[in-house]
């Protein structure tokens, strides 16, 4: 017979998958990191801004006008409105229970501009209580829009 000079079996080292390649390091930490992250991500998916809220309540109230067009009902769901928001941006504490000529200096504050006339200060002030208001109303939509509009975007107590 043929004697060739053979060499034995070379065996692999004991353990193959430690340490592991660079991509594997690598996927590892992806995983991690998406693991911890994927909570704040969903929490941040699911946030609405306060001032895209407002947008939308605001609309309805404007489409609810629309249909019925009862101008004191209109006063009275806007100024409700801006207070709600009011409070959101500056805390119930400070303006909860803010009326009159005060809650419209805090309005005002809260843009950089004052969107509201002398006239419709008094109204949102004290308008939903008349019997028949009698005022411009488009102006008032407008205005209304616009301070929502102006709105800053956070505020710490949101």
């Amino acid at each position: 017979m043929n004697e060739t000079p053979l060499k034995d079996i070379h065996l692999p080292d004991m353990s193959l998958w430690w340490p592991p390649a660079v991509g594997w390091w690598v996927l590892l930490i992806l995983l991690i990191a998406l693991a911890v992250g994927l909570p704040y991500f969903w929490r941040w998916m699911k946030h609405k801004s306060l001032k895209k809220l407002s947008i939308a309540e605001f609309e309805k109230i404007t489409k609810t006008f629309d249909q019925k067009e009862d101008k004191r009902r209109l006063v009275g769901e806007l100024s409700t409105l801006l207070k709600r928001i009011l409070m959101s941006y500056r805390g119930r504490l400070d303006t909860a229970a803010l009326s009159g000529k005060n809650w419209i200096e805090h309005l005002n504050e809260l843009v950089p501009e004052s969107c509201f006339s002398d006239e419709e200060e008094a109204l949102l002030a004290q308008g939903q209580y008349q019997r028949d208001p009698d005022f411009d109303i488009q102006s008032l939509i407008q205005n209304c829009e616009r301070w929502i509009n102006a709105l800053p975007r956070r505020s710490k107590h949101v």
